[in-house]
């Protein structure tokens, strides 16, 4: 899996009102929340089934701890190597330097989020946003149900104690695959709520189905296809899909 190049700025998260069009599944998650989506950078898009998918689930799920040991250090590659390049557009969108880095909390799993367990990451990503601070303890679960395309404003939470921590901070909140945003943009919102005056999604995958979804399939065909400045290209989903983007 190459690296993004350092011409090659995978970001897409321009401002809510910037005329780019959002996708359904932005706009239903948006719409649910009754809050601005928190901008998200994708590493990688993730068509179903791909290479990709098969290392960011099996990190996790594999159940031969061989293959688990195996893909977490690609994981931790993808996120090193996106940073490397990228750290500048990541202080961009949110505003600022972060000031705090976690990962999003599985809605299912305990023991907070898989990216915790994967060794090394948290120095690594840590050395490439200079200053930030590894903090998985910010953000705890909640009883409030969140799933697929139901996110919940209060599915997570900041504990009381450590809101201080949060406030005034910018945020960025690492996860493995973005699918429909839902759980992500509850972390960020949880967050947000707790006084982070920004909150920055940087996802491994950005899972597409283009067998079950002609946009997907159209997207996907757009971003392969060689770039022609003169024809015009339909503008991204402002919010989780990007341009000139490498693909798995």
């Amino acid at each position: 899996m190459p690296a993004p190049g350092p011409g090659v700025c995978n970001v897409c998260c321009g401002p809510s009102g910037d005329g780019r069009a959002v996708c359904f599944a932005c706009r239903r998650v948006g719409g649910r929340l009754g809050l601005p989506l928190a901008p998200v950078l994708a590493v990688r898009l993730c068509p179903l089934p791909s290479p990709l998918y098969a290392v960011l689930m099996g990190y996790k799920e594999s159940p031969v701890s061989e293959a688990r040991r195996r893909f977490g250090p690609m994981v931790l590659a993808l996120f090193d190597r996106f940073l490397a390049c990228h750290a500048p557009c990541v202080a961009a969108a949110a505003g600022g330097p972060p000031a705090l880095v976690l990962a999003v909390p599985s809605s299912s799993r305990p023991g907070g989020s898989p990216l915790n367990r994967v060794e090394g990451l948290a120095p690594a990503v840590c050395a490439r946003v200079a200053g930030a601070v590894w903090s998985p303890q910010l953000l705890a679960r909640s009883g409030a149900p969140v799933g697929h395309m139901r996110p919940e404003s209060r599915a997570f939470a900041v504990p009381a104690a450590l809101r201080p921590a949060v406030a005034g901070r910018r945020v960025l909140l690492l996860d493995d695959t973005y699918v429909s945003g839902a759980r992500a943009q509850s972390a960020a919102a949880a967050l947000r709520r707790a006084g982070a005056i920004s909150v920055v999604i940087l996802a491994l995958g950005r899972v597409l189905r283009p067998d079950r979804s002609d946009a997907h399939a159209r997207f996907l065909c757009r971003c392969r296809a060689p770039v022609d400045a003169s024809v015009p290209r339909p503008a991204p989903c402002c919010r989780c899909v990007q341009t000139g983007a490498p693909t798995e």
